[in-house]
């Protein structure tokens, strides 16, 4: 990785291309593309594709490294290999969603990832797929990715934000824990098991539901949260659920415009 990073200054300078330029034609802050070549995050292999457009030399670099204009092969390519090895296996987010910053007379300021001050806010990925809070909303694709907003780290709770996504709530049937239509759910994917509220996938159906397990019937209880319009909840089996129920992660908060 310390190879990558000083590959990544170098060819920058080569191009006589200010880090502020650059990340303005990469789309990304420059705090961004300061993090890589300092090393705290991993440029995403979206990244690296546009660079190579721009004069990197990248297939290359997936077969060694240029140092001095000679081609060796090295800590970069190696460093590369692996970039675009974790990015294939976990392609949902590309890794600049992810800095952590703290906003100081307009300008966006970087932090260390293990900042968790009050102020520290973290841009996360919404997804063009909707969750009901009701009948259900037909999947598309949960990787696909619509914008970006700026949250509060301390909203997290604590999750790793490289975990985290924000799906847009359709539908009345979690009132009464007030989740209305329209609002915004974080959740986190690695939270899959135990009670609580979570983003599923019933079928091709996608939702927002309270799970409730009952091991010693080898049930599980998908209820919604408005009593008085959905009083009865479904309950499917262990054995129902591997073939029917998929669990997206857990709700950890919300974004809530009140309508009143």
């Amino acid at each position: 990785m310390q190879e990558l990073t000083k590959y990544l200054l170098k060819t920058r300078k080569s191009l006589g291309l200010s880090q502020t330029k650059l990340a303005k034609e990469l789309g990304i802050p420059q705090t961004t593309w300061a993090s890589y070549e300092i090393g705290k995050a991993k440029p995403p292999i979206q990244i690296l594709v546009k660079l190579a457009q721009m004069g990197y030399p990248y297939a290359d670099l997936t077969t060694g490294s240029y140092q001095g204009g000679e081609k060796t092969t090295g800590a970069a390519g190696e460093a590369l290999r692996e970039l675009a090895s974790q990015q294939k296996e976990n392609e949902l987010v590309p890794s600049q969603a992810f800095d952590i910053f703290r906003l100081r007379h307009g300008t966006a300021v970087t932090l260390a990832a293990t900042e968790t001050d009050f102020d520290a806010l973290v841009l996360l990925p919404v997804f063009t797929q909707t969750a009901a809070a009701g009948r259900g909303q037909p999947e598309t694709q949960l990787q696909e990715i619509d914008k970006y907003i700026p949250i509060v780290l301390e909203m997290l709770g604590g999750a790793n934000p490289r975990n985290c996504g924000i799906v847009r709530v359709v539908g009345d049937s979690m009132t009464d824990m007030n989740l209305f239509n329209g609002d915004f759910v974080i959740f986190d994917r690695t939270q899959v098991e135990g009670d609580g509220v979570y983003v599923i996938s019933i079928g091709s159906d996608v939702r927002v539901k309270h799970l409730e397990y009952r091991p010693i019937e080898r049930k599980i209880v998908i209820s919604s949260e408005n009593a008085k319009r959905y009083p009865n909840p479904e309950i499917i089996s262990y054995e129902q659920a591997e073939n029917l129920l998929r669990i997206h992660g857990k709700v950890i908060s919300w974004l809530h415009r009140n309508p009143y």
